[in-house]
């Protein structure tokens, strides 16, 4: 089930993250995390499941919709 606005969703990730957080689909969480390479782009379902890297040398997500 999609998330509603403004609703929290604990999620896995047990550091800290971004500011710029966006939600990829309602499900699904795009954050920014520092890296050798400057940041990388982590995603993070809000189910409570593992987070995985969307893009290495990447500076903050943004989706087109």
């Amino acid at each position: 089930m999609p998330r509603r606005p403004g609703s929290r969703a604990p999620t896995a990730v047990r550091r800290g993250i971004d500011d710029q957080a966006l939600w990829l689909d309602g499900r699904t969480l795009a954050y920014a995390m520092p890296s050798d390479s400057g940041s990388d782009l982590w995603s993070v379902p809000a189910d409570g499941s593992e987070s995985a890297l969307l893009v290495a040398a990447a500076l903050a997500p943004a989706v087109v919709r």
